[in-house]
């Protein structure tokens, strides 16, 4: 059985570190496209060391040309199998690698900090302030589940606002943008595909919001990677 890393022009170098389960990988070339696979024996658990040799492959894949990378898992019987479905499938990975080609891709998450956004919420607005001092110590519990709802759309509008202001300042940068739902306290998590040679730009507009909300956010910032979150 194989497994498979991901989809290369047959011009890729391939590339020389171990795979899953230590595995030496391999190129499998049908005309102009190529895969990515090492052999691997029973099932493919997401053991740790597994998906970091399966994240390993794809960096170094990158780092030679371009890459479609698949999901750790993806599995075939054998070469022939693997030749079947790059036949049936060549003319859509060609669009794809032209269409990702030379980019990749960089994720920016924003994570909010509960206790820092009521804050920010109760002292920017007067009357919510005010509604804090008269009900912070009341015994009614109305008025109690009245202050938390009215202090949870506020700090709900403040996120949306964030989130906003983070994507406006980032997706204008990219060349696509994958905006992934999210859940509080996530208030977003955007995948950017990028020309490298804009990464300069990107770096300095996510720093600006690192400085700017920082003190209510929690910014993650990741890559380069290749494009998982574009091919489809």
């Amino acid at each position: 059985m194989l497994c498979v890393y991901g989809v290369v022009r047959a011009s890729h170098p391939g590339v020389v570190t171990t795979g899953v389960q230590a595995g030496p990988t391999t190129l499998v070339v049908h005309d102009d496209v190529a895969a990515i696979v090492s052999e691997v024996g029973g099932d493919l658990l997401a053991r740790r060391r597994d998906v970091d040799a399966h994240l390993t492959v794809l960096e170094h894949a990158l780092a030679a040309g371009d890459v479609l990378p698949f999901r750790f898992g993806t599995v075939v019987d054998d070469e022939a199998a693997m030749r079947t479905v790059l036949k049936r499938s060549a003319t859509h990975f060609r669009e794809l690698l032209d269409r990702l080609g030379g980019r990749v891709q960089m994720t920016v998450k924003a994570v909010r900090d509960d206790d820092a956004a009521v804050r920010t919420v109760v002292a920017s607005d007067d009357q919510l302030r005010r509604h804090v001092g008269r009900w912070r110590g009341s015994a009614d519990w109305s008025d109690r589940v009245a202050l938390g709802e009215e202090v949870s759309a506020a700090v709900d509008q403040l996120s949306n606002r964030d989130a906003q202001r983070m994507l406006d300042r980032i997706a204008q940068l990219a060349e696509l943008v994958e905006a992934d739902a999210v859940l509080p306290p996530v208030v977003a998590s955007v995948a950017l595909l990028m020309d490298p040679d804009r990464l300069s730009e990107l770096d300095a507009a996510v720093a600006q919001l690192h400085d700017e909300l920082g003190s209510r956010l929690q910014i993650e910032y990741a890559g380069p990677m290749p494009a998982y979150s574009f091919v489809a």
